[in-house]
């Protein structure tokens, strides 16, 4: 097995489909095509290219009361309402709550489009790691917000770095009760998920309170390096930004374990937190640590001690000769042998089986209106929601279960109940339709352009070249016969192939012919339906 040497072999579509379905969400046709004559090096480097970050999030319903809405005083339809103040201050309590909400859709609502409009890059698919790294929960959309732009800003930076970012980040500091750290009472929550799910991980139990990695006295130390941090109440004008209180931090050295080489943190008042996150990443562990998260993120979850000793060691290594930047190793690992080689071991997650639906095919965000264009979004988080993969919600501090809860894995995304949601969703994207969400009904347009997507096929007259043309860009490899058979069954039930041929020459020959248009629209979008539904749709 080559493991990290550089692919050597044909940079193709499959290869380039590859590439942007694990490092993307989905990949359009033209993208492929766009890899494809770009190189693979080149097309890596694209990926990781530093581009602007999006504009805010903006209010998109209307003020209004007959859904029980109230107006927003501070913003008008179209308009940002990040720099709006917090806090509401409306007279009625409900009334804030109600504004508040309404903020958080558009949050959402707003993620959910920079995941579709991702394109050429891997920042988003770095961004929702990071936040599934750093979980945490808050119901204020503003800080929600700021937290999420910390992870867009560091996505592809350096891991030390945005791990001191988070630390005193607002909404840390109230999800894992730091602002309630002080000298007279110390919280440990922090210091403990600092350990073992941020930094360095917990390994076996050696002893009584002694751990691989740390040990449990290491955790009050560090706990008490991290006290006197506050978050100011949500009527506060400035809420959104941490504060330290001197009179609030333990005095004097912090003493670490034989863990950390009796490492001493001297008193150093509000950079303190700074010096005992430079102590724990001098461990070698740390760079160990995140390569396993980035390589169950992007490749696959078991780790085996070949891919042990062979992949995790050696890009650890990349990761610590640059400080902990993490795009030097990313970029050797995508271009290894061995990300060529993991094909297929992956059970999309939710949102990557939505936007794989969306991208490959084409369906994009209405650009009618705003209310139009996040109206689409929210439908969508809404749908991943269901799925058991709903952004800033996770189900605990450990993040989705998928990526850690061991021998499951990616198998937690297709259980008995959630596969069928599943199936119903990607049909419904392609064909349209009514889907019920929380017992709410939403209605999905047939917005997929299949007329579009077939045009674009060579020898689409033929079902047979049109149909294992459709697999290879939907599923990245080639059908066998006996699914052939059973699709083109499909498109044509109990008919001939010619009886395909004549009528999309037809259309062709005719295409604002009505009846025409519709029949072999409506025979794409049943095809397509179906095949998005297939197991091979499920897994890259």
């Amino acid at each position: 097995m080559a493991y990290l040497d550089k692919f050597n072999g044909f940079f193709s579509e499959k290869e380039a489909r590859h590439l942007l379905n694990r490092t993307s969400y989905g990949a359009s046709q033209n993208l492929v095509k766009n890899a494809v004559s770009l190189g693979l090096n080149a097309t890596i480097n694209k990926l990781f290219e530093n581009i602007p970050l999006p504009e805010p999030p903006l209010k998109y319903e209307p003020d209004g009361t007959a859904n029980g809405e109230i107006n927003d005083p501070h913003v008008k339809q179209g308009e940002t309402w990040v720099t709006a103040p917090v806090h509401p201050n409306l007279q009625d309590s409900r009334d804030n709550n109600r504004v508040l909400r309404a903020r958080n859709r558009s949050l959402y609502a707003w993620s959910f489009l920079q995941f579709q409009d991702s394109n050429f890059s891997v920042r988003e698919k770095l961004t929702l790691f990071w936040h599934n790294h750093f979980v945490t929960e808050n119901s204020n959309p503003h800080r929600e917000f700021y937290y999420a732009n910390i992870l867009r800003k560091n996505a592809l930076g350096n891991f030390k770095e945005i791990t001191k970012q988070i630390t005193i980040n607002p909404n840390m500091l109230i999800y894992l009760s730091g602002n309630q750290n002080t000298n007279t009472a110390p919280n440990e929550n922090y210091a403990r998920e600092l350990l073992e799910l941020f930094t360095i991980g917990k390994g076996d139990a050696i002893g009584n309170g002694d751990y691989t990695n740390f040990t449990e006295e290491d955790v009050v130390q560090i706990a008490k390096v991290l006290t006197g941090w506050r978050v100011r109440g949500i009527k506060n004008s400035d809420t959104l930004n941490a504060y330290f209180t001197n009179n609030r931090h333990t005095k004097g050295d912090k003493i670490l374990s034989h863990r950390f080489d009796n490492a001493v943190i001297s008193e150093n008042g509000e950079n303190e937190y700074k010096d005992v996150i430079d102590v724990i990443f001098k461990q070698e562990e740390c760079a160990k640590f995140i390569t396993r998260q980035l390589y169950k993120w992007f490749i696959n979850a078991e780790i085996t001690s070949e891919i042990e000793t062979h992949i995790i060691s050696p890009l650890a290594k990349i990761i610590r000769d640059h400080e902990y930047e993490i795009t030097p190793a990313l970029k050797v690992l995508f271009s290894s042998e061995h990300f060529f080689e993991s094909t297929f071991c992956m059970i999309k997650s939710p949102i990557d089986l939505i936007f794989s639906t969306t991208k490959s095919l084409l369906l994009t965000a209405p650009k009618t209106s705003v209310k139009d264009q996040y109206d689409f979004a929210y439908v969508l988080y809404l749908m991943a929601t269901d799925l058991e993969q709903s952004i800033f919600h996770h189900p605990d501090v450990a993040g989705w279960k998928a990526f850690y809860q061991e021998p499951l894995f990616y198998k937690t995304w297709v259980n008995s109940y959630l596969l069928p949601k599943r199936l119903e969703y990607c049909k419904t994207l392609v064909t349209g339709g009514k889907v019920t969400i929380d017992e709410k009904r939403y209605t999905i347009p047939p917005l997929v352009p299949v007329l579009q997507i077939v045009a674009d096929i060579s020898g689409a007259k033929n079902p047979n070249t049109l149909i294992t043309t459709l697999a290879s860009q939907l599923f990245n490899y080639r059908i066998s016969q006996e699914q052939l058979v059973a699709l083109k069954d499909i498109l044509i039930p109990g008919l001939p192939d010619f009886e395909w041929t004549v009528e999309y020459k037809n259309y062709l020959a005719d295409p604002t012919n009505i009846a025409l248009r519709t029949s072999v629209d409506k025979k794409l979008r049943d095809l397509i339906g179906t095949m998005v539904q297939m197991s091979e749709f499920q897994i890259m």
